[in-house]
């Protein structure tokens, strides 16, 4: 292990241990998501010949928490979601900023698009999006990216492994 990834690893050990001591307790509800931040499992969904960079929700943690709190969102990136079977799941946009195309995916086509999923504002409920048919991966881009995608479409996802960020 390089020098760089020792002090890296030493300093965020003890923030978390400063958080944790002022009443940061709440931490380990959401250590697995920030964990997979820092050492992040990656891949690469193409849909008609576009390449999409996700980033992988891998825990219960990270899938709840999604893309939510990020302030920008390049239109090549992402965020892949894999579940274990196919089912209507129901995603939430709570503490979002950047509008959303929510592409649900099963057998490696497209089964379902939500278009243009706005960010909640001040006072409203967050919006609450599920698709027509079961699902069991999504892949959420930034608004527009989606467009010209169609249900049917072939999804590749190449694995790109886990990676030190």
């Amino acid at each position: 292990m390089t020098s760089s990834r020792v002090v890296f690893l030493t300093v965020c050990l003890l923030l978390i241990g400063f958080a944790w001591s002022v009443g940061g307790h709440e931490i380990r509800d959401y250590l697995p998501y920030y964990a997979q931040r820092v050492v992040g499992r990656t891949v690469t969904v193409t849909i008609q010949g576009q390449e999409v960079y996700a980033e992988v929700a891998q825990s219960d943690a990270a899938k709840a928490k999604g893309l939510s709190g990020r302030k920008q969102l390049p239109r090549d990136h992402g965020m892949y979601f894999p579940f274990v079977q196919a089912q209507v799941y129901e995603f939430w946009m709570p503490d979002m900023f950047v509008p959303l195309d929510i592409v649900w995916v099963d057998a490696g086509v497209i089964v379902d698009i939500s278009r243009n999923v706005p960010v909640p504002r001040t006072g409203q409920e967050p919006a609450r999006v599920t698709p027509a048919v079961p699902a069991s991966a999504v892949l959420e881009v930034r608004a527009g990216v989606a467009d010209g995608w169609l249900v049917g479409d072939r999804v590749d996802v190449r694995d790109d492994g886990w990676l030190f960020r």
